[in-house]
């Protein structure tokens, strides 16, 4: 193992190196508060495809699949692998129409205000702020534990670090150094990702021995029809389409692109990398479940694998791999919920702010949330199932909200009344743990009922409402 002198300066090296390049960004480019909370314009292809792939590291990545490989098996590594690319596919459609629709727009829930009014607002407020925090929180609680399975750091000394740098860059430069943050974080972590995995693998005896090795002791870790790997592949998949088209993090970088076209580009690189990402990371599960390693949760499959398997030298390695992973994610989740808190709610105490002064609330507000999230993370909560609890809401509300993108015949009251429903459907089923039937259920019903709403009784909204809004200037 590492010594905890060594990991913690190999910790404060990179940590401090991101600070430098955020900082520099951002106080040579920040121009106001529309680049703090939106970054309009500013990316083209290769910062977008760079931005995406960050944004689905994290907890997404680097964490959560490695839980399910461990708990599930190979079929539920792909299934996350799948589920993490489809809001990318989809979103092929979605963001320029979020571009087209709202032109000066910032966040999911200013589009659900003016599209839908008030009720549908405090319910997007409430699931896309709860979804986001969770998200911040269970990526710091992934790191610091992951860190201190592999080099015994304490967890606060790891979420200090991280939250404190991640905060900092983040105050000078908002969403547009979170963005090339992502880009420099991005072209060092894929090829770290890679080449540790197969380190991993060949220490392990080969590919061929790997899983001769498996299915004599776990054969259900690496079988690819296992029914329990196949259910989880399904409704992961419904989780992460109804979180991530609600995710904050996604809308922003709809409108950060220069263009259509290069964040249409963007988001088809991203759809190729991320699976083959994903897979590598969760096979670390698969390996620890399948050799019978013993490791104390799910949770820390992954850092079990890392000890028995890294030296000295690869685990250090190891740990800029996972810091790379929590910067890349966390700032973006940092951005989002400042964002939504500057646009969408600093207005119901003061809707005159704007410009400078709404800049330096937004500076303010995300210090106020890192340090938040960062004593929430102490307490070392559940990756996955903290992820699964805010999935759940969103399933049952982004149906109304994408629908009502591409017809005016949706109203407000049909969309709230969709996505309470669904919701209501989702929960017996989510109490029971039969998370298949608690995401589809509430997905299906939020859709049927919007759907057979609109064409009862049809409202008859004017797209203009989302065209006027104004800049934040």
């Amino acid at each position: 193992m590492a010594t905890l002198t060594l990991t913690v300066g190999v910790m404060v090296l990179t940590l401090a190196s991101f600070l430098v390049v955020g900082v520099y960004y951002g106080r040579r480019n920040l121009g106001g508060v529309e680049d703090f909370l939106a970054a309009r314009g500013s990316t083209g292809v290769s910062l977008g495809l760079a931005t995406f792939i960050a944004y689905a590291a994290g907890s997404g990545l680097l964490f959560s699949p490695p839980e399910s490989g461990a708990r599930l098996g190979i079929a539920a590594v792909i299934g996350y692998g799948v589920a993490i690319a489809t809001p990318f596919v989809l979103y092929l459609t979605v963001a320029p129409k979020i571009r087209e629709r709202m032109p000066q727009g910032h966040t999911v829930v200013e589009y659900a205000r003016a599209r839908y009014g008030r009720p549908m607002y405090l319910l997007t407020l409430f699931v896309a702020l709860f979804y986001m925090f969770i998200l911040m929180t269970a990526n710091l609680t992934g790191v610091a534990l992951a860190i201190q399975a592999i080099a015994g750091v304490p967890l606060l000394v790891t979420l200090t670090l991280v939250g404190g740098v991640v905060m900092l860059y983040t105050v000078q430069g908002g969403l547009l150094s979170s963005i090339f943050t992502d880009l420099v974080q991005t072209l060092i972590l894929v090829p770290l990702l890679v080449g540790t995995a197969v380190v991993a693998v060949f220490r392990l005896g080969g590919p061929a021995e790997l899983l001769t090795r498996m299915q004599a002791t776990t054969p259900t870790a690496v079988s690819l029809t296992n029914p329990a790997g196949v259910r989880f592949a399904v409704y992961i998949v419904i989780a992460l389409v109804g979180a991530e088209m609600l995710n904050q993090s996604l809308w922003q970088r709809a409108h950060a692109a220069r263009d259509t076209r290069s964040l249409r580009l963007s988001l088809a690189g991203a759809t190729v990398a991320v699976v083959p990402m994903t897979i590598l990371a969760g096979l670390y599960g698969v390996i620890a479940s399948g050799l019978g390693m013993d490791f104390a949760s799910p949770s820390a499959a992954l850092p079990t694998v890392v000890q028995a398997t890294f030296g000295t030298g690869l685990q250090l390695v190891f740990v800029v791999l996972v810091l790379l992973v929590i910067a890349s994610t966390l700032d973006n989740a940092l951005s989002a919920i400042v964002s939504i808190l500057a646009v969408d709610v600093v207005p119901l105490f003061d809707a005159d702010r704007s410009g400078p002064e709404l800049l330096r609330v937004a500076r303010i507000l995300t210090v106020v949330i890192a340090v938040v999230g960062v004593a929430i993370a102490a307490t070392g909560p559940s990756v996955l199932f903290l992820l699964l609890r805010a999935d759940l809401l969103a399933s049952a509300t982004v149906g109304p909200i994408l629908i009502g993108l591409y017809t005016s015949r949706l109203g407000g009251t049909a969309a709230f009344t969709a996505a309470v429903l669904g919701i209501v459907a989702g929960v017996p089923w989510f109490l029971a743990s039969n998370y298949l039937y608690s995401f589809g259920g509430a997905l299906l019903v939020s859709n049927a009922v919007a759907v057979g709403w609109l064409l009862a009784r049809p409202a008859d909204f004017s797209f203009d409402e989302l065209t006027d809004l104004e800049s934040l200037e």
